[in-house]
């Protein structure tokens, strides 16, 4: 669970909401998207999908034949963790390396353009420091249109453990995304976090 997140908040960096408007986003997509996304970290790559709207973004990933959905929303600085088998969820605070704006600069001018995914991208070089600790640091590569099509970078948690990740979308397909996708849906019990990672770990151990 904590390299999952761990690699969505590297992607929240960019859906985080600027204080001073709920509605101003840094580096969000400015066009609805679904591609298929591959994180790669610990040596290992791990192949889901993602669905995106200005402000919201969707994970769907299975680790270990346990699937999972993440649903990052910026309008209230959340992520959404859920355990659809179990119907179970539970939800984290944005880090402060996301929501801290008073010392932190726009992208400012790229460094260099690529192809990714068969798109023309802007990449940028991230460095952000939270008031909790929080770090971010890395490069992004992101569209004319505001999507990041890679990242690879580190997230430093507040207690500093550090995860090392690159985080990649392959078939791009801009289009309406159906708003429920980055919603709960009905009947799902929250549990703390502290609860929710032995479920996994139950799953994880019971197919070793």
């Amino acid at each position: 669970m904590r390299f999952l997140l761990s690699c969505l908040f590297l992607a929240a960096a960019f859906v985080g909401a600027h204080p001073a408007s709920a509605q101003q986003l840094l580096g969000d997509t400015r066009v609805p998207y679904s591609a298929d996304r591959t994180v790669v970290t610990g040596g290992k790559s791990y192949v889901g999908r993602v669905y995106a709207t200005p402000g919201r973004q969707r994970h769907e990933q299975t680790v270990n034949g346990l699937p999972l959905v993440a649903i990052l929303r910026a309008d209230k600085q959340v992520a959404w963790l859920e355990l659809p088998d179990l119907h179970v969820f539970t939800d984290f605070r944005f880090p402060a390396a996301i929501t801290d704006y008073a010392d932190q600069k726009q992208l400012g001018a790229p460094i260099g353009t690529e192809s990714i995914a068969g798109l023309p991208a802007n990449k940028y070089r991230v460095e952000r420091q939270g008031t909790d600790g929080s770090q971010m640091f890395g490069y992004a590569w992101i569209s004319d249109d505001g999507i990041v099509l890679k990242l690879d970078g580190t997230f430093v948690e507040p207690n500093g453990h550090e995860t090392k990740a690159s985080y990649e979308l392959s078939h791009v397909e801009r289009g309406p995304q159906p708003p429920q996708m980055f919603e709960l849906p009905p009947r799902m019990n929250r549990l703390p976090p502290e609860a929710v990672a032995p479920l996994m770990g139950i799953k994880i151990k019971s197919q070793g």
